[in-house]
C-alpha cells in the first residue's frame, strides 16, 4: 500500500513487546520536574500550587494521501488527533492548578473516604500551542487572538500553530450537606470516554481519537456543581449539574443557555466504574452577522435544540486486563423553514442525528508497556456532526491497535496502526481528499511530561 511502512512498524512493536524485562517496575512521574528544578519545590510545598507540562509530538502517515496532499496539512482527516502527516507538533501544553479539598474531583469523578469539613479554594489553567490548539479555541475567549486569526487555507498549507486556553476556571469546596465541589469559568467539559489533553491519567490509549470524540464539546464556558451524594458498600455515587454559554462558546450568540450534567457510579474499590454524561440546549446561531461554525452551523431566528449524550465505563478485571466502552447519541432539532439555514446545505434544515458506540480493551505487560485495541461504530448519515473534518453521509469503522512504553520518568511512546472504512449513505468518499472509502494509517506518538 502505498507510502505506508507496515512492516518498519511491526518492528517497532515488535521490539517494545520484548524489551528487557528487568526494567524499573516503578516509574516516577516527572510532571513538574523542569519547574521545580529551576524555581524550586516551595510553591507547591507551601501553597499547594503545581506547575507542570507536556509535549505531545507524533509522525504518521496514512495510504491514501499524495505528496501534495502531505505537504498541505490535514492530509489524516477526517481521523484527529494528530491530522498532520509527517512530524507534527500536536501541542505543547502549560498546566497550573491548586487543587480543592473535596471529595470530588469536577468532571472527573467521585471520591472514596470521608467527607471534608473545611472550605477549599482552587484553580486550573491551561495553555496549548501546537497544531491541535486550532480545535481548542472558544468563541469570544481565544478565538480571537492575533495568533489564530489565520486564513484556513493558507494554515493548512504552512501547517501553522495556534494558542488556546481550554481551562481558565477557579474551583472552591463548600461543605454544607454532603459538600460540593464548584467550578466557574471556561472549562473542558470532559463529556465522554475520551477526554483531552493526553495527560498520564487521560482515558486515552492511542494518538488518534474516535468519532465520537469529535462529535463532543471541545470547550464550555459556565458554572459546574459537582457533589458525592453516597459513599458506602453499594459504591460511590455522584451528580454533576452546570449552565454554560453553548458548545465552544464563551460569547451567548443565541440569548439561551445550555445545560450540562453527569451521573457517576464507582464500585468502592474504583476498580469499575460508569458515567453517563449529556449536554442539552438551543445551539443555533441568531444570525449570519455571528456564526460560530463548525460547533454550531446552524442559523435560524428561532430556537433549535441541540442534545449530545454518552455512557461510558471501564473496568478492571484483574492486575493485567482492563476494558473501556462508550455509547454516544445525538440530534440537532430543525423546522425545516426556510429561515433555518445550514450553513453547509443551505436552507430549509429539518434535523440531523448521530450515534456510535466504541470499545478498548488494554492488557498490561509490565508497569511500563500496555497493549491496546480499540473497534469503533460511528453513525452520521446527515453528515453533521463531524464537520469539519467531513460532511460525509454514512457510517464510519476502525479498528486500532498499538502499544505505550514509559521509556522513563519523562517519556512515553505509543506506536499504533489503526484501519478505517466507511460504508456511504450514497456516494461519499471520506478518506483520500474524497477519493476512498478506506485508509491505512501508522503512527508514532511521543509524550514529554515535565
Amino acid at each position: 500500500m502505498n507510502n505506508v511502512k507496515v512492516k518498519a512498524l511491526g518492528a517497532v512493536l515488535a521490539a517494545l513487546a520484548i524489551v528487557d524485562c528487568h526494567a524499573e517496575e516503578n516509574i516516577a512521574p516527572g510532571e513538574g520536574t523542569l519547574f521545580r528544578s529551576v524555581f524550586g519545590e516551595t510553591l507547591e510545598r507551601d501553597y499547594g500550587i503545581t506547575v507542570s507540562s507536556l509535549l505531545d509530538i507524533a509522525y504518521s502517515r496514512n495510504n491514501r494521501s499524495n505528496h501534495s496532499e502531505r505537504q498541505d496539512g490535514l492530509s489524516n482527516f477526517p481521523i484527529t488527533g494528530m491530522s498532520d502527516e509527517g512530524l507534527e507538533l500536536g501541542s505543547l501544553h502549560l498546566f497550573v492548578d491548586k487543587q480543592i479539598k473535596g471529595p470530588f474531583i469536577s468532571r472527573i469523578t467521585p471520591l472514596p473516604g470521608p467527607k471534608a469539613d473545611d472550605f477549599s479554594f482552587g484553580f486550573t489553567a491551561e495553555v496549548n500551542y501546537g497544531r491541535n490548539a486550532q480545535f481548542a479555541a472558544t468563541y469570544g475567549w481565544d478565538r480571537t487572538l492575533g495568533v489564530n486569526e489565520l486564513d484556513g487555507a493558507k494554515a493548512q498549507r504552512d501547517k501553522d500553530y495556534f494558542l488556546s486556553f481550554p481551562n481558565f476556571a477557579a474551583t472552591a469546596y463548600v461543605p454544607y450537606g454532603p459538600g460540593f465541589s464548584v467550578m466557574a469559568g471556561v472549562l473542558g467539559p470532559a463529556l465522554g470516554y475520551e477526554i483531552p489533553p493526553n495527560i498520564r491519567a487521560a482515558r486515552n490509549p492511542f494518538a488518534s481519537k474516535t468519532y465520537a470524540f469529535v462529535s463532543e464539546p471541545g470547550d464550555v464556558a459556565g458554572v459546574l456543581v459537582s457533589s458525592r451524594l453516597y459513599n458506602g458498600d453499594a459504591g460511590i455515587f455522584g451528580v454533576e449539574a452546570g449552565v454554560v454559554q453553548g458548545w465552544n462558546n464563551l460569547r451567548d450568540n443565541n440569548d439561551d443557555k445550555s445545560v450540562m450534567g453527569a451521573l457517576r457510579w464507582r464500585t468502592p474499590d474504583m476498580n469499575t466504574w460508569i458515567d453517563y454524561e449529556f449536554i442539552v440546549g438551543n445551539e443555533q446561531n441568531d444570525s449570519f452577522s455571528d456564526v460560530q461554525a463548525p460547533p454550531s452551523r446552524i442559523v435560524s431566528p428561532s430556537g433549535q435544540f441541540k442534545q449530545q449524550h454518552s455512557l461510558n465505563g471501564w473496568h478492571q478485571f484483574d492486575q493485567r486486563w482492563s476494558m473501556g466502552a462508550e455509547v454516544v447519541y445525538g440530534h440537532q432539532s430543525g423546522d425545516g423553514k426556510a429561515s433555518t439555514v445550514d450553513v453547509v446545505n443551505g436552507p430549509g434544515f429539518d434535523g440531523a442525528t448521530w450515534w456510535g458506540a466504541n470499545a478498548v480493551v488494554t492488557y498490561q505487560f509490565r508497569p511500563d508497556i500496555s497493549w491496546s485495541l480499540r473497534g469503533e461504530h460511528f453513525s452520521d448519515p446527515d453528515g453533521f456532526i463531524l464537520f469539519p473534518t467531513t460532511a460525509a453521509r454514512g457510517n464510519f469503522n476502525a479498528l486500532t491497535t498499538g502499544f505505550r512504553y514509559d521509556v522513563n520518568k519523562n517519556v512515553s511512546l505509543r506506536p499504533e496502526l489503526r484501519y478505517d472504512w466507511f460504508d456511504p449513505k450514497e456516494h461519499d468518499r471520506p478518506y483520500g481528499n474524497g477519493r476512498d472509502r478506506d485508509r491505512l494509517g501508522v503512527m508514532v506518538e511521543t509524550l514529554v511530561y515535565f
